[in-house]
Order: C-alpha cells, then sequence, then structure tokens
C-alpha cells in the first residue's frame, strides 16, 4: 500500500502526551540495531501471472428471490490516478430490498505494480474499504444493506485506486475495476439510519483525510437534526507510509479516539490489515491476509448519549502515539488513512425537547513505551487500557428515550530485535455495548481481538551506492506470521435481530532471496532477481450470519504455496468452501 518503511535505526524513551497535540517536540535520538525490511516489494512484468485472489469471508444470498443487477462500473481503468475518483452515477429502482451486496473485482496489467489501496463511496460516503492484489486479478463482496436509505433513486459514486505509476523504474501497471450492485427485493431491514453525514471530506469531495505527526487528528462541526433519536459513526482506518505496518514500530500501539465536542466518546482499535506486496510479497500470492481485499469487521461507535450535550458538536478523531513515533524516528511519515460517515435515525416530526446527562466516565491509559537493552538484543514493552460509560435522558415531543453505551479494552505489544532479527507481538481486545429503551428499543453489542505474532530474520548487502536512490542489495528474509479475528456484531431494533460472527486465522512460513532494487526512503522495491523462494499460507475461517436467528455457517480453509524461483503464480493445494443452514 503506498509506501512503506526501512525499519528506524533510531530510538528516544518519550513520555506519551496528550492526544489532541498539534506541535511538535524536540528530538532526542537513541541508536538502535534494527534488520532491514523493504515491507513493500513488486515484481518486474514479465513475471505477471494470471489468477484470481479472493476474500474468505463471504455472504450466501438467497436462493428464491431473483436479484435485480445494477452495473455500477465496467473496466474502470486507473492508471496515474492518484487519489483522483473516478465518478459513475447510477440510477437505483426505488423499494425495499432484504439484502444488498456489491461485487468489487479489480484487475492489473500492463506491467509491474504495487498493492494499492481501493475505495468507493456513495454521495461522499464511504461504503467499500480494500486494497488490490498487486498481480493479475482480484475479487471481493461487501454486504451495503445498512446504507439502504442512501442508495435509492439517483446516486452518485466514487471509485477509488490510489495507483501511480513510473516509467523509469518500470512501474507501470494499470488497474481495473468492475462493481456490481446485487439487490434482493424482500421485508426491508428494521431500524436502518435514514440520514448520513460524510466527515472531513477531501478536496475531491469524499470522507478521506491523511494524519500524521504533524497533524494527528481533525476536527469538524457538525449541526444535527432535531428529530435525531439514534447517532452512530462508522469509521475506516488504515496505517501509511511508516505506519503501514505500526504493530512492527516503536511504539507498536495505536488507537483512533474520537470525541464529541471534548468528550472522548468512542475508541476504534485498528485490524493489523496486510497487503499484498507486504513483508514478503510471495507469502499473498494467491491467498491473502485477513481484511486485505475488503474489510469485513467494520465498527461502529454508538453516540446517540451524546444527544444531551447538544446537536451542534465539534467531532474529533485522533491517533495515537504519533508524536511519539516521531520522536523516536526523527520522521514525519507515520501516516494514517481516515474515513467517517456519522449515521442518522431521524423523525422530524417528533423533536427533541430537552435532554439530561446521566453518566458520564471516560478513561484511556497507555502505560508509553519501555525499553530495555541487552546484550544480544533488545526489548521493548507496552499496554493500555479504556474505559467509557456514557447514559443519557432524551425527552420527545411524542415520548421519552433512555440511551446507555458502554466500550472497555485492552492492547499489549511486546517486542524484541536486535540487527539480523526481530519478533514482534501485539494483541487488542474489546467490546461495545449501546442500549436503547423507550419509544423505541434498540441493542447493539460488538466484540473483537486481533493477535498478531510476527518473526523474522533478514540480511542485507549493499550492491551499489546505499546513499543514493535508486540502489541494489543482495538481500534475504525469512520468517513466520501469526494472525487472527475475533469478531462478532449484533444488532437488535424492536424485532428485528441481525448477528454477524467470524472467527478468522492465518498462519504464513517462508521466505525468500536475491537482488532488490530500494526505489525511495521508506523501503519501496523492486525484485530485480530471485535465486530463493519458498512461502506456504494457510487460512481459516468459520462465520456465522444470521438474521432472525436463521441463516448460515460458513467454513472456509484454504493452502497457498510458492515454490519456484520462475513461477511465481503460486498456487492452491486446496481450498474448501462450505454453508451450513441454521435455523
Amino acid at each position: 500500500m503506498k509506501v512503506n518503511k526501512i525499519l528506524s535505526l533510531l530510538l528516544v524513551l518519550f513520555l506519551i502526551s496528550p492526544i489532541l497535540v498539534n506541535s511538535l517536540p524536540t528530538n532526542i535520538h537513541i541508536e538502535l540495531q534494527r534488520p532491514f525490511l523493504p515491507l513493500n516489494i513488486t515484481l518486474p512484468a514479465y513475471l505477471d501471472p494470471h489468477y484470481y485472489s479472493f476474500e474468505a469471508f463471504q455472504i450466501k444470498p438467497p436462493t428464491n428471490v431473483t436479484p435485480i443487477i445494477i452495473p455500477v462500473a465496467v473496466n474502470a481503468t486507473f492508471n496515474n490516478t492518484g487519489l483522483m475518483p473516478i465518478v459513475k452515477r447510477v440510477y437505483i429502482p426505488p423499494g425495499n430490498y432484504s439484502l444488498i451486496l456489491m461485487n468489487v473485482s479489480i484487475s492489473e496489467n500492463n506491467g509491474p505494480q504495487y498493492d494499492r489501496a481501493a475505495y468507493i463511496f456513495v454521495n461522499g460516503i464511504p461504503i467499500f474499504w480494500g486494497s488490490t492484489q498487486e498481480l493479475a486479478n482480484s475479487t471481493a463482496q461487501v454486504d451495503v444493506t445498512l446504507f439502504e436509505n442512501l442508495l435509492q433513486g439517483n446516486v452518485t459514486f466514487q471509485l477509488v485506486i490510489e495507483n501511480f505509476y513510473d516509467a523509469k523504474i518500470g512501474i507501470t501497471g494499470l488497474y481495473h475495476m468492475n462493481v456490481t450492485l446485487i439487490l434482493y427485493p424482500g421485508q426491508k431491514p428494521q431500524g436502518l439510519p435514514n440520514m448520513f453525514i460524510p466527515l472531513y471530506l477531501s478536496k475531491y469531495n469524499y470522507s478521506y483525510q491523511i494524519l500524521n505527526p504533524l497533524m494527528p487528528s481533525i476536527t469538524q462541526e457538525v449541526k444535527i437534526p432535531n428529530g435525531t433519536y439514534k447517532m452512530m459513526l462508522l469509521l475506516y482506518e488504515e496505517g501509511g507510509g511508516l505506519d503501514e505496518f505500526w504493530y512492527a514500530n516503536e511504539p507498536a500501539t495505536r488507537s483512533i479516539l474520537v470525541y464529541y465536542d471534548n468528550l472522548l466518546a468512542g475508541v476504534v482499535n485498528p485490524y493489523e490489515t496486510i497487503y499484498t506486496g507486504g513483508i514478503d510479497l510471495l507469502w499473498w500470492k494467491p491467498l491473502t491476509s485477513i481484511n486485505t481485499l475488503s474489510f469485513h469487521s467494520p465498527i461502529m461507535i454508538d453516540l446517540t448519549p451524546m444527544l444531551a450535550y447538544g446537536l451542534t458538536a465539534n467531532i474529533t478523531t485522533c491517533v495515537t502515539n504519533l508524536i511519539t513515533a516521531y520522536e523516536i524516528t526523527g520522521s514525519t511519515a507515520f501516516d494514517w488513512d481516515i474515513s467517517a460517515v456519522l449515521m442518522l435515525w431521524v423523525n422530524q416530526s417528533n423533536p427533541l425537547v430537552s435532554a439530561k446527562p446521566l453518566t458520564s466516565i471516560s478513561r484511556f491509559i497507555d502505560s508509553t513505551p519501555l525499553f530495555t537493552f541487552g546484550y544480544s538484543a533488545e526489548y521493548y514493552q507496552e499496554d493500555g487500557n479504556y474505559l467509557l460509560n456514557y447514559s443519557s435522558e432524551l425527552v420527545f415531543k411524542h415520548g421519552t428515550e433512555f440511551a446507555w453505551t458502554l466500550q472497555e479494552g485492552k492492547f499489549v505489544a511486546y517486542q524484541t530485535f536486535n540487527q539480523i532479527f526481530e519478533k514482534a507481538y501485539l494483541d487488542e481486545n474489546f467490546y461495545e455495548i449501546a442500549v436503547d429503551k423507550g419509544i423505541y428499543n434498540s441493542t447493539m453489542v460488538i466484540k473483537g481481538n486481533y493477535p498478531i505474532l510476527l518473526d523474522f530474520s533478514a540480511f542485507a548487502v549493499p550492491i551499489t551506492n546505499p546513499h543514493v536512490i535508486p540502489y541494489n542489495l543482495s538481500y534475504f528474509q525469512n520468517g513466520t506470521l501469526s494472525l487472527g479475528l475475533k469478531y462478532y456484531y449484533e444488532y437488535i431494533f424492536g424485532n428485528y435481530n441481525f448477528t454477524v460472527k467470524t472467527i478468522e486465522n492465518l498462519t504464513t512460513i517462508g521466505g525468500f532471496g536475491g537482488i532488490i532494487e530500494v526505489i525511495n526512503s521508506y523501503g519501496g522495491a523492486i525484485l530485480v532477481k530471485l535465486t530463493a523462494n519458498y512461502a506456504n499460507t494457510q487460512k481459516n475461517l468459520t462465520s456465522w450470519f444470521l438474521i432472525d436467528n436463521t441463516g448460515y455457517k460458513e467454513l472456509f480453509s484454504a493452502e497457498g504455496l510458492q515454490n519456484s524461483t520462475t513461477n511465481l503464480t503460486g498456487y492452491y493445494k486446496y481450498v474448501h468452501i462450505n454453508f451450513v443452514p441454521i435455523s
């Protein structure tokens, strides 16, 4: 994705500062010995294979309904587009739909290309957050039923693949995107939002901003219409630049904090998404990592109790530890891409008359980085936790509502490293409960656990002058990775109950050796010559998708293998997918 890091050789013990900081403190540097790891590599053009990669998480649609198929884009081509969107205006027949799916398929040709971020917005609102397979093609599917009230009538789609090319170094690949909406007529789910406010618009008029140590937070004033009786924030995020693989950095913890005026109202724990050129590009060909092609574990923050604090508010989003990362490395290239939408449930014929906050508790604690310097290695550790508890009484013209939210979580990181070796572990655990009772009754429960263990060694010997970019290295790396996702989402509104539960695990082992050309200061590189290659990647998923306790369980398992220095398409040893009905 974009650009990646060369692991920093500079370190400082820096006390974590308060979150909403916009000025940079003075640097103090301490040298560290770290392995060289070019975390984003692409292949020369003659190695481009032709195969599909796909997400393990899949949604089985009803078979007794004829869907309405709406092509949004056919072979939309992204050349040197950057963040400029391709705009498609589509008419969606108004109606009631029990399920709305969106298929996104992307192919690559015309030479080598890096993995790239892929986003889709509707009227500036994010509905798809994913990436490309940097070779050949990929396909993914996402449930967009949550946005049913947005996907009606004339709709503007903004398609983004953040693609760049540079013919001087042979990066000439083009991406082509196909997007299809699939609507299943039927009973419309209860309790869907009916108004959407995109936050933090870019110059292209869609929700997207990049935070970094120079700007670790962003604020927008919003005016919430009277008659709003429920409010949630949906936020997407990803690390980029030197923070694409933030869990292997120091500090290795990141939290996305959301403030409603000056109140800490929500915490989003970022997932350790690994893109298809990341760490070892051959680990992910053809089997990709978790949440890579499409993000399927979204986090929503219930802000309904905040209505008691006023209908005009500043909503601030902040990424923690960016200032600390700058202090340790002296670099400001720790980037976080943020996109968010405020989702509202509005009944303007029932305005809010009065409101009273009942409970207001917020606590976010980070231990700050702790370093220990040993004889043969250096050690880092950090942990933290948070607790948020808000409740309010909302009095409307035609009834009273009691709103309560609770968020709790913890995170811990450990690392051991020297000049040629690093072992990095990060674990995040969290849950959120939101309950509304009164003129309507609803409950939302979200639980998550994101463990990752990365263990690798790397050897690099310069062949040309390493102080002049581009330069060549004789390079070898080998390692293992274990990554997990436990995600539970339940939404009850009246008599309607929607539940998704996902348990997904991935392990990979292997390495490669050869000559690489480093093309930028972040560790972006091109594989010039491959002399050794082995990778074995396995993924297992069990997922439940239930509406009113009826649905199916998906069982997925696959194994991908790389064992050639000439044919780098890789292959699947097996792929097993089974859907078990639940009623």
